[in-house]
């Protein structure tokens, strides 16, 4: 009589490079998802999201509405880096900042705030060292950047901070390891690295790096970028007036808010002070008067109200 034997498949799940590198994730231009909607949700804490441009022009960040419109974060200029607090199921878009170039306004990235979904990603296995130290329990002097794990394998997960040399158990209350679909929300510093094991086996499925969200250029313009200084610099001079009109625009907002409120004010004047207020407060309190007639931009930027 002949006995067959059958063992459960283990799926494995199809995962960039970077899941088993912990790298960051390279993310190239791509269609606006038309579903893509901010509906925040609070996981214990907010999530500190870092934006990083290696592009070679600036970007626009957007903050996506329920509604799907785009709401401006300002603008982040070649090399620079920025940290933005947000929650969990937040949307953001960045847009190519290139004036007068086809790629004006183009998507470069969209990214939804999640958990850290730990999969199988069927890596090569890293041999497990155990740093043997009891579980740190805190309190913790570093800055925080809060990051939440989901456990999307079929059985139980145990979770590991890799310093560089040994493994250090951060899932230690989950006894018998993180069930599937089990959450585990920790405190944490951005470039921490952590690795997935397997937790019977202690087999590497996956490995994780906090680290920043990366701007890259659409059409590889960075190497084909001109070495003519005067292109470089009519390319930056764009890139600064765009930022400038950006401001600018909001400068002239926030200016109709407040000479409204003046007007509002000069109108509640009472009728004894009249006599006393300036001659030229009638301006302010006259509705007849456009705001824009009450203050203008100066050609370096500044702002000059008049009377």
């Amino acid at each position: 009589m002949s006995v067959s034997l059958f063992f459960p498949a283990v799926l494995v799940s199809v995962c960039p490079e970077e899941a088993c590198t912990g790298g960051a994730l390279t993310i190239t231009c791509q269609a606006v998802s038309e579903g893509a909607r901010s509906d925040p949700t609070l996981v214990l804490s907010t999530h500190n999201l870092y934006w990083r441009n290696d592009a070679q022009h600036a970007a626009h960040i957007l903050y996506v509405t329920k509604e799907g419109n785009e709401i401006s974060l300002g603008l982040l200029g070649p090399g620079v880096r920025r940290a933005i607090p947000s929650l969990y199921n937040d949307v953001f878009r960045a847009r190519a900042v290139r004036p007068g170039h086809h790629d004006d306004g183009k998507l470069m990235l969209e990214h939804q705030v999640s958990a850290v979904q730990l999969k199988d990603c069927d890596c090569q296995d890293v041999e497990f060292v155990d740093c043997a130290k009891p579980p740190f329990k805190g309190p913790r002097h570093q800055f925080n950047d809060p990051v939440v794990f989901e456990n999307h394998v079929e059985h139980p997960v145990d979770l590991f901070w890799w310093n560089g040399t040994c493994e250090e158990l951060i899932s230690w209350k989950e006894v018998g390891g993180m069930q599937p679909l089990r959450s585990l929300n920790i405190q944490s510093t951005h470039g921490h690295t952590f690795r997935a094991r397997n937790a019977f086996s202690r087999k590497l499925l996956m490995q994780h790096t906090l680290s920043d969200v990366v701007l890259r250029d659409c059409d590889g313009s960075s190497r084909g970028r001109s070495n003519n200084p005067l292109d470089t610099l009519r390319l930056a001079t764009s890139e600064l007036k765009a930022e400038q009109d950006l401001l600018q625009e909001k400068l002239a907002s926030k200016l109709s808010v407040l000479l409204a409120t003046i007007r509002k004010a000069a109108l509640n004047i009472s009728t004894q002070d009249v006599a006393n207020h300036h001659p030229m407060k009638d301006v302010y309190s006259d509705p007849r008067v456009p705001l824009h007639h009450l203050a203008t931009f100066q050609p370096h930027g500044s702002v000059h109200i008049k009377y």
